[in-house]
């Protein structure tokens, strides 16, 4: 069930495609149909007309059932999930570990000024101001019950990004959510609003982190925090 609606979540976009563009093939089937059926003269053209009709009808109803049930799972059953059993990184190069390395033609991501390569955590290497960052939580915070996430990507040509989180200690990162660019031109300030319900996660240290991905599926460093979540 979990790679179904990882699978439903990370291809929306795709899915809603396709059945759009099969939803308006059979209705237009559907309106042929219904002219043929009323200006047939003979009971052999009008049974014929009727079954195309009926054909074209129930596949259009299957392709509104079908938009029906993605449009409740993405956004009614995933966001409800409880967070022990949220999608877990797939696999696929898109949403694969990022490297350290960008990608060809894409402009490095600055040290902050006066803060020297030494003096950065290792986890933040990947966290610029004003460039990909976090605004909501910070570094060291502690975060109870539900938690309004809020952050920043300004970068070139973004392709996609999602937030996830992993308790100290492991390699093991639980997305919290994912979304595609709607306008890959442009960044995504201010756009990573969403909530993390942490009520389901033991009392403990985690790192939470921010990976983005430009148009052509490389990865920029990922922009890391260490947090503490709190029982509630």
């Amino acid at each position: 069930m979990t790679e179904i609606l990882r699978f439903l979540v990370n291809y929306e976009a795709w899915i809603y495609a396709i059945l759009g563009v099969g939803g308006l093939i059979y209705l237009r089937r559907v309106l042929q149909a219904t002219t043929e059926w009323r200006g047939a003269s003979f009971g052999l053209e009008k049974e014929n007309a009727r079954y195309r009709f009926s054909i074209s009808m129930t596949v259009l109803l299957v392709f509104i059932v079908l938009a029906a049930i993605e449009f409740f799972l993405v956004s009614f059953m995933v966001p409800n999930m409880p967070q022990s059993t949220n999608l877990a990184t797939p696999t696929l190069d898109l949403l694969a570990t990022p490297t350290a390395t960008l990608p060809a033609g894409t402009p490095s991501v600055p040290t902050p000024t006066g803060v020297s390569q030494t003096e950065v955590p290792v986890d933040q290497v990947g966290c610029t101001p004003g460039v990909i960052e976090w605004l909501y939580p910070l570094e060291g915070d502690k975060l109870q019950g539900t938690v309004v996430l809020k952050g920043i990507i300004n970068v070139p040509a973004i392709g996609f990004f999602k937030y996830e989180y992993s308790p100290v200690g492991s390699d093991a990162w639980v997305t919290i959510a994912a979304n595609t660019a709607t306008n890959p031109d442009k960044g995504h300030e201010n756009e990573l609003g969403g909530q993390w319900n942490t009520a389901q996660l033991p009392t403990g240290d985690y790192r939470l982190r921010l990976v983005v991905y430009d148009s052509q599926n490389h990865a920029f460093p990922a922009c890391v925090i260490n947090i503490h979540i709190l029982s509630p």
